[in-house]
């Protein structure tokens, strides 16, 4: 495997960065230092931090999904979607609950992310497009509740598992 472009080491040194910390600093000079690169690299390869985000919340986003492709049936689905969040709360907390907008990205990279998720739910529960989104609506927010538990330090607080393993 040849070693990462710089774009790819600005992008990995971002997704460190966000699963470090948060997306609370998320300021070229910080995504810089993550990565071990220059300032000048973000404008040479992405022409503003607004690209770079964007493109980290593509790849945190390719993570999830691909997370969710090894599932054969709903179950797995579940358990997998789940699982990601509980490996990567804080990437979990970019694609799903950060405020795109003061990052000066588009909302629409949410919903494309959501419609792939749909896309994979449909497939594995059988019905229709209703059916995917009320699954998806399901697990997410017991998952989302699990995940905002975690980051808090206080895991079961609530009791998110009952609503994970219906």
């Amino acid at each position: 495997m040849s070693a990462p472009t710089v774009a790819e080491q600005l992008v990995l040194g971002g997704r460190a960065l966000i699963s470090r910390e948060g997306t609370a600093d998320l300021s070229v000079r910080r995504l810089v230092e993550a990565a071990g690169r220059s300032t000048m690299c973000v404008y040479s390869h992405f022409g503003n931090r607004k690209r770079l985000l964007a493109e980290v919340f593509r790849s945190c986003g390719e993570d999830l999904l691909a997370a969710l492709a090894k599932a054969r049936n709903a179950t797995d689905l579940e358990r997998d979607y789940a699982a990601y969040a509980r490996k990567e709360p804080r990437h979990f907390q970019y694609l799903f609950a950060a405020d795109l907008e003061t990052f000066g990205l588009d909302q629409s990279l949410r919903l494309d992310l959501i419609d792939s998720v749909l896309d994979r739910a449909e497939a594995h529960l059988g019905g229709g497009r209703d059916e995917a989104l009320a699954w998806w609506l399901r697990i997410h927010a017991a998952t989302w509740l699990d995940t905002a538990q975690r980051l808090a330090g206080e895991p079961g607080r609530f009791d998110t598992e009952a609503a994970l393993k219906r």
